[in-house]
C-alpha cells in the first residue's frame, strides 16, 4: 500500500468538504418565511418538494360511450374507470380519423396551499398566482395548452377528470375548478380539493392525475419532503 502525500491528503479534504456543501439542504429551509430573500423565494419556486415540472402526454379523444361514463352526458357526477386507465393516461390507440393528435407538452404543477409556496410568491410578487377562499388543498397546473377559455362546459369536464389519490383506497376528487387565462393562449388550471379528508404524514406517496382535452398527466408528492419548520405543509 502506497502512503498517502500531504498534497493527496489536503485534495480528498477539499473534495469531501465541497460533497458536503453540495448536499447540503438549500438557505431557505432552515429560515422562517419572514426572512427567506428574493432569491430564497425563487428557490422555492424553481426546485422544492412541492413544485413540479411534468411532460404531459398525448391521449386520444374520449368516445361517447366513455363519456357517458365519466358523467359528461346524463348528468352523472361520477368518474368513470376509463378516464384514468393507463391507455388514457398514457396513450395509446388513435385520435380518429381527420384528427390530429395534441402534442405533449411540459406543465408546472404547484401545491398552491401549502406555506412555503404561497410565501415565495409573496416574496417575489408573483401576481399570476391564484386566490381562493374556503379551506381546501390547492394544486395549479400551470401552461396548458389547447384549452378555450370560453368553453361553458369546460370546468366541469376538467374537475370530472382529476383525481388526487391518497393510497389504494382513499381519494379525493376536487370541489371546484377555476380556470385562469395566461399569455400565449395558455392557461392556470386550478384545483381545489376539500380538506373533509385528513392528509397525514402516514400518506407517504400522493398522486395527482388530471386530463386536459387531448393531454394527460400523473404526478407523485411525497410527504416526508414536503415538512417545514416542523409539519407537513400541504
Amino acid at each position: 500500500m502506497y502512503p498517502v502525500s500531504k498534497a493527496s491528503s489536503i485534495c480528498m479534504v477539499f473534495a469531501l468538504s465541497a460533497a458536503g456543501l453540495m448536499a447540503a439542504d438549500p438557505s431557505w429551509v432552515a429560515k422562517p418565511t419572514q426572512q427567506w430573500s428574493a432569491e430564497d423565494a425563487k428557490q422555492v419556486l424553481a426546485s422544492s418538494p412541492w413544485i413540479k415540472k411534468v411532460t404531459t402526454r398525448a391521449v386520444p379523444s374520449r368516445t361517447e360511450a366513455q363519456q357517458r361514463e365519466g358523467g359528461k352526458m346524463g348528468g352523472g357526477q361520477g368518474v368513470g374507470t376509463a378516464v384514468f386507465s393507463p391507455a388514457t393516461l398514457f396513450g395509446g390507440g388513435s385520435p380518429g380519423p381527420g384528427k390530429r393528435r395534441a402534442r405533449a407538452s411540459v406543465v408546472e404543477v404547484r401545491w398552491e396551499s401549502a406555506l412555503p409556496v404561497r410565501a415565495a410568491e409573496k416574496a417575489v410578487h408573483d401576481t399570476d398566482a391564484p386566490d381562493w377562499e374556503g379551506n381546501y388543498y390547492v394544486l395549479a397546473v400551470y401552461d396548458v395548452p389547447g384549452l378555450d377559455i370560453d368553453d361553458k362546459s369546460l370546468s366541469g369536464d376538467l374537475k370530472r377528470a382529476a383525481l388526487l389519490k391518497l393510497d389504494e383506497k382513499r381519494m379525493l376528487r376536487p370541489e371546484r375548478v377555476d380556470c385562469l387565462p395566461q399569455v400565449g393562449g395558455l392557461m392556470t388550471v386550478v384545483y381545489l380539493f376539500p380538506r373533509t379528508t385528513e392528509i397525514k404524514s402516514d400518506d407517504k406517496r400522493l398522486e395527482f392525475e388530471a386530463r386536459f382535452g387531448q393531454l394527460a398527466m400523473s404526478q407523485y408528492f411525497y410527504t416526508a419532503a414536503m415538512q417545514f419548520q416542523g409539519g407537513l405543509q400541504l
